[in-house]
């Protein structure tokens, strides 16, 4: 690439906005690197308190525009925040990052290079997706003219236009946390237009502890499969369950592929969890809670009983090392 092509990509007015609840220092190094490369920089603060108050002052000193939400409001209202800021202070391509990714060297350029070549192409896309998120893998095929599409996103490293949002809307605050981003997805699907991946784009990204798949006491090796799995913080399981129900309800007829693949994966994957939860009983109210709160169509945040009631959760199973391939959500 060209100095010139690069100083086209580069004066977009592309603004990145970093998502954070009670960050570490490390924010400071990533929002001096994002600096480097992005015409701005927001932090939204999800409710974090006055313990983030030294941290968020300090981005701010770095050049970060700092908004701050006044309590714990989930992935996709901190997303919704930072957006409706960038935008209105001229934004045109908005990145989105959570806290602890960290884009590699030339990846605003790929990014950019694959929406200009799929839209120079006559496509309509939404939004554009690293192919690799740490070692996921998230190009899931290509076209006949080469434009990689991207499945099962993760909206760490997106970048989205904001037309697109003026015409799809925000994302789904009433979610809080999970499977906002492939709600997002398959909302812009449904809508005609193509989710793209930038080819070799890499954002590190640093997932949770892996454990071995395990079904009955066994491995699981099946084509397809990840033969890991990263389980999620226990309340979490109360969002997976009720999202992916109310996900399922509004999206089998426009995803009916996608949608079930993904609930037998997440199956295996509750299964999983129940199997080296301790106590067990515990995480399977938990995943009820969710079930029944997605049957009577009850969004937000979970109830702050059930929240203290998973904080005595934990897991009894054999890790393994990092970077292993295909490691699942």
């Amino acid at each position: 690439m060209s100095a010139t092509e690069r100083d086209v990509l580069l004066s977009t007015g592309a603004w990145a906005v970093v998502t954070v609840f009670h960050p570490g220092p490390a924010l400071l190094e990533a929002v001096e690197g994002l600096l480097q490369v992005m015409d701005a920089v927001i932090v939204v603060d999800d409710g974090s308190g006055a313990s983030a108050d030294e941290i968020l002052v300090a981005a701010e000193g770095l050049g970060a525009v700092l908004e701050r939400l006044p309590e714990n409001s989930g992935i996709a209202a901190a997303l919704n925040k930072g957006v409706a800021r960038a935008v209105a202070d001229g934004a045109l391509l908005i990145y989105t990052f959570d806290q602890d990714s960290r884009p590699q060297d030339g990846f605003r350029e790929a990014m950019e290079t694959a929406w200009n070549r799929a839209v120079g192409l006559g496509h309509r896309v939404a939004f554009v997706v690293p192919e690799f998120f740490s070692d996921v893998r998230q190009a899931h095929s290509a076209l006949p003219d080469g434009t990689l599409l991207a499945r099962n996103v993760i909206q760490s490293g997106m970048l989205i236009p904001a037309t697109v949002l003026d015409e799809i809307g925000p994302f789904r605050a009433d979610f809080f946390i999970d499977l906002v981003d492939t709600e997002f997805e398959l909302r812009v699907r449904r809508a005609g237009l193509l989710t793209v991946a930038a080819p070799s784009a890499h954002l590190d990204h640093q997932l949770g502890q892996q454990y071995e798949r395990r079904i009955l006491g066994l491995r699981l090796s099946l084509p397809g499969v990840p033969p890991v799995i990263t389980v999620s913080t226990p309340f979490r399981y109360f969002y997976r369950v009720r999202n992916r129900v109310i996900l399922n309800k509004e999206y089998w007829s426009s995803a009916t592929a996608q949608i079930a693949r993904d609930t037998l994966l997440d199956v295996v994957h509750f299964a999983n969890a129940l199997m080296v939860a301790r106590p067990r009983r515990t995480l399977a109210r938990v995943m009820r809670s969710g079930w029944s709160a997605a049957r009577q169509n009850r969004m937000g945040r979970m109830p702050l009983v059930l929240l203290e009631a998973s904080r005595t959760v934990r897991w009894a199973a054999r890790p393994v090392d990092r970077g292993v391939n295909g490691a699942a959500r």
